[in-house]
């Protein structure tokens, strides 16, 4: 019978060792910075920012801690170990790959070619299956977090489309520092009070032959710190549906590479499946989903009569009369409404009594109310797509840092 009580607090004690860690600590300072970069642009288009960057980092950390729990338990059920698995040479490789673009900073394509150059030439000796089970672990965690928070931190954006002009969307970005507790594998004996009996059937994912040989090895649970990040963007569907979409499709990916893993440490031909397979088909996941996202109609593109919503403001006159994204605003007061300076004339006039004509998504006409004595409304709250190409702070897909530095050795 499996200990999974006994697992569960080995792991609750080790994990405040990996907080301890100063990369924990490091990986906590970058997800601030990133999540002050987004606040920065918020305060650009609303005028002051929606959720702090400490209270955005207080989630990311008690999201992480949850996710570091989960794949812990995952970890030491299939009895994955880190010994020979080649992290030193991973970590490198995933930065210089983030050269060439930030999504290439991911185990699937460091891990994966780690292990092919390991398989086809003996260098790095590296324990391809128990990397690639990591790196299926990692991703299987990573799309449990996207699932639940994904979309929690959604920030509005505007996006140049071919077809459409200046579309509406929103730019999805959460990190998470994700403490773990990883095994090693090692020989010698340990304190009768510190071993757990494991069942027969344990180990899933078989360690290397050498150490199958041998009647004393142990397992060791290590405290370490894992840096996970999602970046997508959503034009088709609210961020909810994109995030939790990518999430299952992730999840997915990470089942097949943690089943070819386990089948890796049994048959050897197929480490070379499980290490192809997780840079190709993790690149294909992302193909996949950024070429649905632009082929299928965008959610918020520019109306030809009135202003669509982008997003509202938490608290706002239009939050509390019921508008929602996606609605297309005709007129206010019984004025027409053409553009954002229309929308403005409440901060100018504040009335203390405001109607609107609504079109929701669905095609319904609605007129919605609010009154508020004396001291009038004099903000709506909204964000709407501008209908013109001069609009500010229009998305483009981020750039590599080699892509940048050519471009600027160009300019000059």
């Amino acid at each position: 019978m499996f200990p999974l009580f006994r697992i569960i607090r080995f792991i609750l004690e080790g994990l405040p060792l990996s907080m301890a860690n100063p990369f924990f600590w490091t990986v906590i300072l970058i997800i601030w910075l990133q999540y002050k970069k987004t606040a920065d642009l918020e305060e650009r288009m609303f005028g002051f920012v929606r959720e702090s960057p400490g209270r955005k980092v207080l989630y990311s950390i008690l999201a992480g801690l949850l996710g570091g729990i989960i794949g812990s338990l995952i970890i030491v059920f299939l009895g994955i170990s880190i010994t020979e698995a080649g992290l030193t040479y991973v970590w490198p490789l995933a930065i210089i790959l983030m050269l060439i673009h930030p999504r290439f900073m991911c185990f699937s394509y460091a891990g994966g070619i780690i292990s092919l150059f390991s398989l086809i030439f003996g260098f790095p000796k590296v324990d391809v299956a128990g990397l690639m089970a990591l790196v299926g672990v990692l991703h299987m965690v990573e799309s449990l977090l996207i699932y639940t928070t994904g979309d929690l931190n959604s920030a509005p954006v505007f996006v140049q489309d071919d077809k459409y002009g200046i579309i509406g969307g929103f730019s999805l970005q959460e990190f998470w520092p994700v403490p773990i507790m990883m095994l090693a594998v090692t020989a010698g004996q340990l304190p009768v009070q510190d071993i757990v009996n494991m069942p027969e059937w344990w180990p899933i994912v078989k360690p290397p032959a050498e150490f199958l040989e041998r009647g004393d090895i142990v397992y060791l649970m290590m405290p370490v710190v894992a840096a996970l990040g999602y970046g997508d963007i959503a034009l088709s569907r609210t961020p909810r549906t994109r995030s939790r979409s990518s999430a299952i499709n992730l999840m997915f990916f990470s089942t097949v590479l943690l089943l070819l893993s386990v089948i890796a440490s049994r048959i050897p031909a197929f480490k070379y499946l499980a290490a192809l397979f997780a840079p190709v088909a993790h690149e294909a996941l992302i193909i996949y989903g950024k070429k649905k996202e632009r082929q299928s109609p965008p959610l918020f593109a520019p109306p030809e009569r009135g202003v669509r919503v982008l997003d509202l403001v938490k608290g706002s006159p239009a939050e509390k009369m019921g508008i929602e994204p996606g609605d297309v605003l005709l007129a206010i007061n019984g004025q027409q409404i053409d553009g954002e300076d229309d929308i403005r004339m409440i901060k100018e006039t504040r009335p203390t009594y405001v109607w609107l004509d609504v079109i929701k998504p669905d095609g319904e006409f609605k007129t919605v109310e609010m009154t508020a004595y004396p001291e009038g409304i004099g903000m709506l709250g909204v964000l709407v797509v501008p209908k013109d190409q001069d609009a500010p702070f229009v998305v483009v897909e981020e750039k590599g840092l080699l892509e940048r530095l050519k471009k600027l050795v160009k300019r000059k």
